[in-house]
């Protein structure tokens, strides 16, 4: 995978873990950059791609479970 390409789906990747976490009620920031930076850790090269699969299905099951409200 050329490093252009690998940057853009690294954004995707990031965004999407994001949103995911935003679905499920938020995350602490510093908790949040570590778990990407783990995720990015363990899924080098053409593997991010098996990342960003696991998080797009999760962000799909978010509409499923309803946000709780304080």
């Amino acid at each position: 995978m050329n490093k252009g390409l690998w940057i853009a789906r690294k954004n995707h990747l990031i965004c999407t873990i994001r949103k995911v976490s935003m679905g499920y009620g938020g995350d602490e920031e510093e908790w949040l950059k570590g778990h990407i930076l783990e995720v990015l850790d363990k899924h080098p090269d053409e593997h991010i791609e098996e990342a960003i699969t696991c998080y797009e299905e999760m962000l799909g099951q978010v509409g499923f479970y309803p946000r709780k409200t304080k």
